[in-house]
C-alpha cells in the first residue's frame, strides 16, 4: 500500500513537470523552480527571489525574463510572469502571475488534486479554485462619465 502511494506521488510530481516541458521541451528546472516561487509569493522582489533560490541576481533576473513576455536572448518568452517598479523603491522589480501564469498553476493545482483530465492551455482564461467562486464579490464602483474621458 505504501510503495503504491510513492508510486502514485511520483506519477504525479511527473505529470506536473510534463507540464513546463509541454510548455517548453527545454526549459531548465531553476526557470520552473522561480515560478513555482512567484507564485507561492506573489510581489516578491527579483532580489527576494535570488535569495530564496540561493542563486544569482542576474540568474533571478535572467529566469524571469525567460518566463515574461520577451527571453533576454530576444526571443519570445513564456508570458507567465511579469515584473512592475516597485511603486515605493524604483529601482526594485516586483514579479507577479500573468493570466497565463495563473492558468497554469490552476492547472499544476489540479493536477495534484489528482484531475486525470487536467491539461494546461495557454490561450484559457485562468480558472477561478472553488473557494474563490463562493467568496462574494464587492460589486466594483462605477467611473462618473467625465472620470472615463479624463
Amino acid at each position: 500500500m505504501v510503495g503504491q502511494r510513492n508510486e502514485d506521488e511520483i506519477a504525479t510530481v511527473i505529470r506536473v513537470l510534463e507540464e513546463f516541458r509541454r510548455l517548453d521541451a527545454d526549459m531548465p528546472i531553476q526557470y520552473a523552480l522561480s515560478f513555482l516561487t512567484i507564485a507561492q509569493n506573489e510581489g516578491l522582489s527579483m532580489g527576494d527571489l535570488a535569495q530564496r533560490l540561493d542563486i544569482a541576481q542576474s540568474s533571478a533576473s535572467r529566469n524571469i525574463a525567460a518566463l515574461s513576455k520577451w527571453h533576454s536572448f530576444g526571443k519570445e518568452g513564456h508570458e507567465l510572469v511579469e515584473a512592475h517598479e516597485d511603486p515605493r523603491e524604483r529601482r526594485r522589480k516586483l514579479v507577479s502571475l500573468t493570466a497565463r501564469g495563473k492558468n497554469l498553476i490552476a492547472v499544476l493545482k489540479s493536477i495534484v488534486a489528482g484531475d486525470p483530465a487536467a491539461m494546461f492551455n495557454p490561450d484559457k482564461p485562468p480558472v477561478e479554485s472553488p473557494a474563490a467562486r463562493r467568496r462574494p464579490q464587492a460589486a466594483a464602483p462605477a467611473l462618473a462619465p467625465s472620470a472615463s474621458l479624463r
